[in-house]
Order: structure tokens, then C-alpha cells, then sequence
């Protein structure tokens, strides 16, 4: 029964410790070993990474100050070849290889890891220990280093592990990782002044040189150099981008294509400042001579130029001006007829509660299509006819003939991604067909308002809802807008005008007559071969549409389709007040029967017609019709297991339906009714509902914008927030986009075909020294790496001159064992 165990494999907490310094050794110890840090433990390495950074942290705290204990990795890419460490000597031959390669890079440059480290020294995993408050007392430095290389010799951490210390804004570390034979220590200075000793190549390589511990060959240490100039006065580079927000005010002919035109980028200059680097990639240490009183390092004959631009940190956009102005009357209440001193004349007193006859007065672009004036006082508005027309041509282009802007034959919806995977800008926004007519209503909207403020917003808004109005008395549909009944997918409004032309459709097939009919009448007209009939016979049936194939009653009659009334569109806003309508409800058993009873409101109607359509008909008869899954074959038809529950709705809705063809029921949509609030709600907006309705499409009008311009997806997917929280996310996205495109565009008016951050070919650098006359200011900021390998591994020292100074150094020296 007794096993071998062997007393390695188990990790022996140590119950004797008394002070705080060794209760903090312990805690170092206890975290690493439930990483999995150990070197016997480490999880195997991955030879391909992403770009990603996993991080888990541990709170500890030793003499009142709290710190973070923190591990970093790099992101291995799935379903690669994972190599897994055989020894420690693979472990230092990993970090001795990161090392070496890094000192390719520059100090400046970014991974995307918390802390530079992992760029300065070549890290794909380290630990990080790091204070709330700055660590600048001495002692308290020498206990934490002290205790640190304590816990991982004593649990031998195959990562190396650092220390951050001074001022967190210095960004000073210390670091140290140890196998066996081999120490490497990673040091940090930083100076607020140059060292007059460290301020030249020559300085940098005596001070090299003396931190190494053993030999090394003569001219072995390889250096890679970096001057960094700002350009700031460039006249070439002027930056001359076209102001179109209000051109389209000012012409003599209204042209569309100035109106549609969203003005995209920055105005001003955005480029603060760019910036050269003169980049030597690699010499020896003989090549070049820089020494405090002779320098051979000329940055016109450096091997490489790259070119990163800095911009303003203000950048005032264009696009997103003008939608932070609509966005800024979110929040106002007042009414946006009451800008136009309507409300009173337009019956909008109590907007919440009162449905309002239609105007007396009625859209200018009505009167201009008729011919016909009228006697009525005519509203004038702040927007002249002459601006004024052209636009409502434009949004209602049926109004005149042989328009110049008339709407697609097809109105589809985008997807919400396009070919392929790529994802497009606010995607998860709302909108409605492009180019469609809540689509141009929107951009001359924003236009307008950016034109001339509220009172322009309120004028277009008021004439929209005019031609509304005159449409629905005279049944003309609403151009631009997709067939069908409302689709969730789009935005509110379009679905409002949706509504209002499945109503027109209603009325004209037949409905309920005019406008001016009252919307109580509960029944339809009767059919010409019914109208003669007082009463409908229970026995004969009525409303028949088709026979159902051979199908069969339980009775042995044939089955017939009745004829039915189509289910009662409805927009996002109303499904939402029925939805709290059934909450408000309550739980009891009376408001349980009424929720069914509103519930079945569209089965009842079915029912009634399938009785009339086919008399002596049961209820498993119309279940085989209207839900074949719920019905059984078995002598000659019955209910399905589902059906048989109790307390089935279907059950008690078909015993109180009556025979009653679709032509004399109650109508399920009174599209009078619908009409006159559909055109209510959009009269009685206040200025923020407003916005809210036109927002959506302006946003998705700036996205293909800015797509247009060159800008890409970030891939946002949100979900589960409220329409204002999106809109602002949007907004967000948006502005990003369009800062970035100042950016591309920045670039390419400096760089040519070159990419920022890449080297300059011949034609680039021509062009940035002409740009600067020929001649370069004083380097702002100078870098140097130098690195040898010795008998024990690589030796890297990195310095980056400024205003101030920083020394990074990675040196690796033999333990020697007493």
C-alpha cells in the first residue's frame, strides 16, 4: 500500500515564518508556484504568437505598501507546433535569443505589452512586481530586489522577473532571472540631465565595456544608431483640404451632389509635427567615430529614413462636427414646431394625449405640383423657396416629372456585413435603404441644421410631414421606402412610413373608406353576393378560398381555406408598449385571461373564418390546417399531445368562435386610425425625438463616408445597450474612422507611395528634403544599442538621449559557486 512519493513534486508550504519580510519571500513563492512557473512546471513553448498580450495579477503587500504581482505572456497561435523545454539550458538559450534579436529594435518601438520591457529586452513572457505608491527609498528597494531573488532562486521561476522602481513616470525597472551556471540582470537609469561621459558613442562604449565581465575580441561590438528630427515648418506640406459643409446655400442652381456630399476630414492642419528618423541599422564599433569633439555621423547619409507623423491632439473633424451638433439635442424637450411657432395653430398642446386633425395648411411642394393656391394664410418659413423646392424635389422626386433624382428601383436593406468577412462601420445601427427616403431626408436634415440651425431643422421637418399628410387624404404612396409592413431591421421612422403606406394600400384595395371615415366602424363592407343577407345561415358556408389538396373534415366534408384578414402590422415602438402593456398587467387569473384573450386576437379571427368556411367543423379539423404539427392522422383526426393540455388557450378561444367570415369581423388594423397616428406622432416630435428618428440613417450615410475615404472597421459588435448608448458608440466610431483618415491622408500628402514607419524610398527622401530646404534641425532625440556576444551570452546596452537620459543594459555573467 506504502507508494514512493517524491518530495519534489510537492510544494512545501512553510508554517514557521514570523515577520513580514519572510511572509512576503512566502507569498512571492506561494503565487509563482500556482502559475506554473517553475522551471520544472512551465508551460511548453509555442513557436508562432499572436499579438496579443494575456495578463493575471496577485495582490501583496509588505510594510504598509500594497503591491502587484503580475504575469505577462504573449498569446501563442492554435494549433501550432509547441516546442517543449528539455533543460534550463534551453530556457537561457530562448531568452538569450530574444535578447539578441531585440536590440534590432528601438526603445520607442511598441508590442503592445503593460510594461516596454518585453520590447527592450525581447520578452515573450515576464513577471512584473509593481508598487502602488513610487519605490524611491534605497533601503526599501535593496529588501524588495533581495527578496525577489530569494523566491526564485529558492523555486527556481523560469521567467525572468522584475521590479518597477522611482517615479512611475520614469518607467526604471530592475529585473533579474538565474539557471544554474548563468545570472542575467536587467538595469534601468534613468537621468534628468545627459551625462557629459554618456552623451556620445564613444562615452556609451567605455561604459559598454566595463560592465562586461569577461573578454571580448577587438572590434567585436556591433552598434545600431537613431537620430530623430521634428519637422515643423514645411510649406510644402501645407495642408489645403476644402470646406463643402454649407456650399450647397450658396450657388446659384441647387445641385444635389453638393447637398449629398458630406463633408468628411479635418478642415485645419492636423499634423502637429513629424517626425524623421535617420536609422543606421548596424556597423562596428570602428565604422563611425562620435566623440564629444568629432562626430562622423552624418543623418543625410544614413542607410534608412522613416517618417512617423504626429497629430494635433484636438483634431476638430468635419463629418463628426456636424453629428455631435445634431447629437447635442438629444436631450431638448420642447417641442420642434414650437421653433416655427406652430404648435398652437397645429393643435399640439397637449401632444401626449390629443390626436390633432390634419393642417390647414398644406406643403408648398403640394401646391407647387397641382398648380392650385389657396386662400389660407401661407405659413413663411426661415428656408426661401428658392432652396426650399429643390429639396423636396429631391426627397419626393414623384412630385414633379422626369426628376433628376429619382429612387432606385430596388430598396435593400445592407447586410450587416459585406463580401466576405470584412465588417463595415456602425453595423449594428438601425437604418434604412440607401438612398431611400429617410435616408435623404436625413443628410439634407444635418445639412440644414448645419446650415442654419434649429429653425432650418424644424422648417424641413414641417413640410415633411405635410406631404405626409396630403399623401394619406389623397392615397398617393410614399416613394423611397421599402415594401412591406414594418421591418424591425430598419429604424423607426422608416418603419412609421412603412405603416403609413400599408394604410394607403388598405384603403385602396377595398378597406374602410376615405380618410374622413370614422375609425369605430368595426366591420367590413359586405361582399356584392352577401349584401342582400340579414343574417348568415349557420349551415351554408361562407369565405371559402380554396379546397386544402384532398384533405377532409373529421366528418368526412372536404377542407377549405377560408379566407382570412392579414395580421395587423405594427412598428419596434408599438410591439414594445404591447409588451408593458402585458407586464403592467399583473399575475392574477383575470389578467392572465385577458393577456390570452389579446394574445389570440389574430387565432380568434381565424377561427371565426374557418367555421364559416366550413360548418360542422371541429377543432381538430382546423388544427390539421393551421398547425399540422399539432394534429394526429388517428381516426380520421385528432389533437396532438400539445394541444391536449390544460387550460390550452386554442381550446377556450375555439369554443367561444363563432362562424363569422373574415369580410364581417371585427378588423384586426383600422388603417385610418394607424394613419392618423402615425402622422400625429411624427407632427408632435419633440426637437430630441426628432434627432433620434433622423440619427440612424445620418449615421450610417457618415459610415459609407468614411469607407468611401479609405477608413476601416474596428469590428464593433454591441448588443444589449440602450438607442442613445449606441448612437454615441457610433458617434465614437465615427470620429476614430475619420481621425484615422486625416491620418492616411497626412501620410500620403508627405510620404508619397511610402508607408509611415516604413523606409523612404528615393523619391520620399527627395521630397522631405526639399520640403526642408535641404538641411535638417538639431536631432531632438539620439539612440544607440550596442551588443556583443562574449563567452557567456549576449551583452546589450541601450541608451536614448533626450532632455533627459535612460540606460537599459541586459548583462549575463557565470554564477561561481563557493
Amino acid at each position: 500500500m506504502n507508494e514512493e512519493i517524491d518530495e519534489y513534486d510537492i510544494y512545501h508550504q512553510d508554517f514557521t515564518t514570523v515577520s513580514e519580510w519572510e511572509v512576503f519571500v512566502a507569498r512571492l513563492e506561494e503565487v509563482i508556484n500556482e502559475w506554473h512557473l517553475t522551471k520544472s512546471k512551465l508551460p511548453k513553448r509555442s513557436s508562432e504568437y499572436t499579438k496579443k498580450w494575456i495578463t493575471k495579477s496577485e495582490d501583496i503587500k509588505l510594510r504598509g505598501i500594497h503591491f502587484t504581482l503580475s504575469y505577462h505572456m504573449l498569446e501563442p497561435v492554435k494549433n501550432t507546433n509547441e516546442v517543449e523545454y528539455s533543460d534550463d539550458q534551453s530556457l537561457l538559450s530562448d531568452l538569450q535569443k530574444g535578447l539578441w534579436e531585440s536590440a534590432s529594435n528601438f526603445m520607442d518601438d511598441v508590442d503592445g505589452s503593460p510594461f516596454p520591457v518585453s520590447n527592450w529586452f525581447g520578452l515573450k513572457r515576464y513577471l512584473m512586481l509593481c508598487s502602488s505608491s513610487p519605490l524611491v527609498e534605497g533601503s526599501i528597494i535593496k529588501l524588495v530586489m533581495s527578496s525577489v531573488n530569494i523566491a526564485i532562486g529558492n523555486v527556481e521561476c523560469g521567467v525572468p522577473l522584475f521590479v518597477k522602481i522611482r517615479e512611475h513616470w520614469q518607467n526604471v525597472y530592475l529585473g533579474v532571472y538565474e539557471d544554474n551556471d548563468y545570472k542575467t540582470s536587467f538595469d534601468t537609469i534613468h537621468l534628468k540631465r545627459i551625462s557629459n561621459h554618456c552623451s556620445h558613442l564613444s562615452g556609451l562604449m567605455s561604459l559598454f565595456k566595463s560592465k562586461i565581465a569577461s573578454p571580448i575580441a577587438l572590434d567585436a561590438v556591433l552598434v545600431s544608431t537613431k537620430l530623430c528630427f521634428e519637422l515643423k515648418d514645411y510649406e510644402t506640406f501645407l495642408w489645403k483640404q476644402r470646406n463643402n459643409s454649407n456650399e450647397f446655400l450658396s450657388i446659384d442652381e441647387f445641385d444635389v451632389k453638393e447637398l449629398t456630399d458630406l463633408p468628411f476630414g479635418a478642415e485645419n492642419n492636423p499634423i502637429q509635427s513629424a517626425c524623421l528618423n535617420a536609422i543606421w541599422p548596424q556597423f562596428r564599433e570602428s565604422a563611425i567615430v562620435d566623440s564629444s569633439i568629432y562626430s562622423d555621423i552624418d543623418p543625410i547619409m544614413a542607410p534608412t529614413w522613416t517618417i512617423t507623423i504626429k497629430l494635433r491632439n484636438n483634431i476638430q473633424c468635419q463629418l463628426s462636427g456636424i453629428i455631435d451638433k445634431m447629437m447635442s439635442l438629444l436631450d431638448e424637450r420642447n417641442l420642434l414646431m414650437d421653433i416655427l411657432g406652430l404648435s398652437k395653430s397645429l393643435g399640439l398642446v397637449n401632444p401626449l394625449h390629443k390626436i390633432t386633425e390634419a393642417p390647414i395648411t398644406i406643403s408648398k411642394l403640394v401646391k407647387a405640383a397641382i398648380g392650385q393656391g389657396t386662400s389660407v394664410t401661407e405659413f413663411v418659413g426661415p428656408i426661401t423657396d428658392d432652396l426650399l423646392m429643390p429639396l423636396l424635389y429631391y426627397v419626393f422626386p414623384d412630385a414633379i416629372e422626369n426628376s433628376n433624382f429619382p429612387y432606385p428601383d430596388r430598396l435593400d436593406l445592407e447586410s450587416k456585413q459585406s463580401e466576405g468577412s470584412e465588417s463595415k462601420l456602425c453595423s449594428y445601427v438601425k437604418a434604412s435603404p440607401k438612398d431611400g427616403l429617410v435616408w435623404r431626408l436625413s443628410v439634407t436634415a444635418i445639412r440644414l441644421l448645419d446650415a442654419g440651425g434649429l429653425p432650418y431643422l424644424a422648417h424641413i421637418w414641417y413640410e415633411f410631414v405635410q406631404e405626409l399628410q396630403y399623401r394619406w387624404e389623397h392615397r398617393i404612396l410614399l416613394p423611397g421606402v421599402a415594401e412591406g409592413p414594418p421591418n424591425a431591421r430598419t429604424c423607426l421612422l422608416h418603419q412609421k412610413l412603412q405603416l403609413l403606406n400599408c394604410c394607403v394600400r388598405r384603403v385602396s384595395q377595398g378597406g374602410v373608406g376615405g380618410a374622413g371615415n370614422s375609425s369605430e366602424d368595426e366591420f367590413y363592407d359586405c361582399s356584392e353576393g352577401e349584401a342582400g343577407e340579414d343574417q348568415l345561415p349557420w349551415d351554408r358556408p361562407v369565405g371559402r378560398l380554396a379546397r386544402l389538396g384532398n384533405e377532409t373534415l373529421k366528418n368526412g366534408a372536404p377542407l377549405y381555406v377560408p379566407r382570412t384578414q392579414d395580421p395587423a402590422p405594427k412598428t419596434e415602438d408599438q410591439l414594445e408598449e404591447d409588451a408593458e402593456l402585458m407586464v403592467r398587467l399583473g399575475d392574477d387569473a383575470k389578467a392572465s385571461e385577458l393577456r390570452a384573450r389579446m394574445m389570440s386576437a389574430s387565432l380568434l379571427s381565424d377561427m371565426e373564418a374557418f367555421k364559416a368556411a366550413n360548418p360542422g367543423a371541429e377543432l381538430s379539423d382546423f388544427v390539421h390546417w393551421y398547425s399540422p404539427r399539432d394534429w394526429k392522422p388517428d381516426d380520421g383526426g385528432s389533437l396532438g399531445d400539445r394541444m391536449l393540455l390544460p387550460g390550452n388557450p386554442w381550446v377556450e378561444a375555439w369554443n367561444v368562435a363563432r362562424p363569422v367570415p373574415a369580410s364581417r369581423q371585427r378588423r384586426l388594423f383600422d388603417e385610418t386610425r394607424e394613419a392618423e397616428q402615425v402622422l400625429h406622432f411624427l407632427r408632435s416630435r419633440t426637437t430630441g425625438a426628432v434627432v433620434e428618428l433622423l440619427l440612424p440613417a445620418v449615421l450610417k450615410a457618415g459610415a459609407l463616408k468614411a469607407m468611401a475615404e479609405g477608413a476601416t472597421s474596428n469590428g464593433s459588435n454591441i448588443g444589449g445597450v440602450d438607442k442613445r448608448r449606441t448612437f454615441e458608440i457610433a458617434a465614437r466610431e465615427l470620429f476614430e474612422a475619420e481621425k484615422e483618415s486625416c491620418r492616411s491622408a497626412c501620410v500620403r500628402k508627405i510620404l508619397g507611395s511610402s508607408a509611415e514607419g516604413k523606409p523612404l524610398d528615393v523619391a520620399g527622401r527627395t521630397r522631405v528634403l526639399n520640403a526642408v530646404g535641404d538641411s535638417l534641425p538639431a536631432p531632438f532625440r539620439k539612440e544607440f544599442t550596442l551588443r556583443v556576444k562574449d563567452a557567456v551570452g549576449p551583452q546589450v546596452l541601450r541608451a536614448a538621449l533626450a532632455t533627459d537620459m535612460t540606460l537599459v543594459g541586459a548583462f549575463t555573467e557565470r554564477i561561481v559557486c563557493l
